[in-house]
């Protein structure tokens, strides 16, 4: 099999293996939404000839990369996707909330902004929207419940300490590793940064240096084809991390594997690309690294009487368990978990209908490749769910509310700080 994963190295021969692994043509059943379906349009349709239509068709795909990876001449849709979107007018086959997460990942004062959005869609759910309302479901992941800010995030938490903001400096000039926080970690979730850094204490003796300027990663707008808004990104966060060359640790899945790609964003920029090239050889996956820091000879892990027996899911985000290949890992480090039984789904991993913001554009879609997932689960004696992907780990919070009772979606690391000694 050839694996090139080039475009212009062979064209589709429309043997319709992409369409067996493809979630949005699984739940849709409609040919034109196939890996192959958008190969065929793109090379009959001139750049004059875009239409909503046409736009319409590539915002609904997850870029999951399932059809890149069984596609026999590894040609690289989601891409070709990508491609398609940057050459799109702006907003063309993007939701208007779309637009405005995606912005509020580069600008975090705007997240409050989307808090109160958040109040204001309750009030809308409460009163006037019918349960089978469209705008219900485009609202219902920035509700309350669904939406909630921290009184303030990690980093900003760190600078408005002057003592830990001294330490954080003293670690980037002295210690040996530094953190990449993440939108998640750091705007809506700083326990999971909190319970990053206390593994990194526990197991190293020490806490990573956090760059005060570094920002989204890029993926949501590399996402939309916006690449200059990427490199942008890359730029920002590549400068914040040269202070130094030490390791550099994300706890986020996607976001590792957006940083590593940041040498394909710089192909026409010789200089940037080799600082890219630098910065993505230092990064450290989450349960790799992890997994190298803890066992069960080192004492740390001690079973907790109250996830004693406990059965827990994986959930393979589709950037490690295509892209990357990272499956074992994850798993690996669960294992060593005193008391911690994991569980797979019956017929195999699948896509949590995520795909970055994917949901906030087609939330009726994204809902019936999650209601896939949401059936293997069904059949599990499992009430908690571990996955590294921010997206991913938002995906199922929402979805294990209301009619799965008692479950509940984790980052890894939080879960582990629980069972440290």
């Amino acid at each position: 099999m050839n694996k090139g994963g080039k475009n212009d190295e062979g064209f589709c021969v429309k043997c319709g293996t992409c369409n067996t692994v493809c979630p949005v043509f699984m739940a849709t059943g409609n040919e034109i939404y196939t890996p192959r379906g958008r190969q065929h349009l793109k090379s009959r349709i001139a750049k004059g000839e875009i239409s909503k239509h046409y736009a319409e068709i590539f915002s609904k795909c997850l870029l999951c990369g399932a059809c890149h990876e069984a596609c026999p001449r590894g040609l690289d849709t989601p891409e070709l996707v990508i491609s398609v979107r940057a050459e799109l007018p702006k907003l063309s086959g993007l939701s208007f909330l779309k637009y405005v997460t995606r912005k509020a990942l580069i600008h975090p004062s705007l997240l409050s902004g989307l808090s109160r959005a958040g109040a204001a869609a309750d009030a809308l759910f409460g009163e006037w929207l019918p349960q089978d309302s469209g705008l219900r479901l485009r609202l219902q992941g920035l509700s309350k419940k669904n939406f909630k800010l921290p009184a303030s995030g990690y980093i900003e938490k760190l600078k408005a300490d002057e003592t830990t903001a001294a330490e954080q400096q003293e670690s980037m000039l002295k210690g040996d590793i530094n953190f990449y926080v993440g939108c998640l970690a750091d705007h809506l979730q700083p326990e999971i940064a909190e319970a990053t850094q206390l593994l990194l204490s526990k197991t190293t003796g020490t806490k990573a240096g956090v760059p005060f300027t570094q920002t989204c990663c890029g993926m949501a707008a590399l996402a939309a084809g916006r690449k200059d808004e990427a490199r942008e990104l890359a730029q920002i966060n590549i400068m914040a991390f040269e202070e130094n060359d030490f390791p550099i640790l994300t706890s986020c899945s996607s976001c590792y594997y957006q940083l590593r790609s940041y040498k394909e964003l710089f192909a026409e920029e010789p200089e940037w690309q080799q600082r890219a090239l630098r910065f993505s050889e230092r990064l450290q996956e989450f349960s790799t690294y992890f997994l190298d820091k803890l066992s069960a000879e080192n004492g740390l892990l001690v079973p907790d009487e109250s996830a004693f027996r406990k059965k827990v899911l994986y959930h393979d985000p589709c950037h490690l368990r295509y892209k990357l290949h990272i499956t074992e890992e994850p798993r690996e480090l669960i294992r060593l978990l005193p008391g911690i039984e994991l569980q797979e789904l019956p017929d195999g991993p699948k896509c949590c209908g995520q795909g970055g913001l994917f949901q906030m554009a087609h939330p009726d879609l994204a809902r019936e490749i999650q209601a896939r997932l949401a059936a293997d689960f069904g059949t599990l004696t499992v009430k908690t769910v571990l996955t590294a992907c921010s997206g991913c780990l938002l995906q199922w919070q929402q979805g294990l509310t209301g009619e799965n009772k008692g479950c509940r979606a984790e980052h890894p690391a939080v879960f582990i700080a629980r069972l440290l000694r």
